[in-house]
């Protein structure tokens, strides 16, 4: 199994999902099987991370409008609603990417889920993240704890 933070830490809200995964890393057992990576953007980047892993839970801010800023949300591919970072300019968006890797044969995951924080800033240029979404960290992380069987 793999964990994909994705982000940019110097984007204040944006680097939400960089956070939870540090905070998950560093909470993990020595014997845990999972792996815990940060990526930037999504598209065939991210795709090709996820090569070789049969599950995958992305962390991601997300900026949707449907809720206030932490709200904490758990959905797949298939839903209507997005993260900042699964689409990337250079290289398309992660559904796209991931039937691409499938026509070319690669051993992608058949199960992907993705922890979405609602972000207030994103656009920014700071290291720190906003006070909600701050708040919403260690609900982010226990969510993800439980969804990798850690709890």
């Amino acid at each position: 199994m793999i964990v994909v933070g994705l982000g940019n830490s110097l984007l204040s809200d944006d680097g939400v999902g960089l956070a939870v995964a540090a905070r998950l890393q560093a909470t993990l057992p020595p014997d845990s099987e999972v792996t815990v990576i940060e990526l930037a953007a999504g598209g065939l980047r991210l795709m090709e991370a996820l090569v070789g892993h049969q599950r995958a839970i992305i962390v991601d801010a997300m900026v949707s409008g449907t809720g206030p800023p932490g709200r904490v949300a758990l959905f797949n591919l298939e839903s209507p609603q997005a993260t900042r970072n699964l689409f990337c300019a250079h290289d398309g968006d992660l559904s796209t990417a991931l039937a691409l890797g499938r026509d070319l044969g690669l051993q992608l995951p058949d199960q992907i889920e993705i922890i979405g924080i609602e972000a207030a800033e994103v656009e920014l240029f700071s290291e720190t993240l906003s006070e909600p979404v701050a708040a919403a960290v260690p609900a982010a992380l226990a969510l993800l704890r439980q969804r990798i069987g850690l709890q």
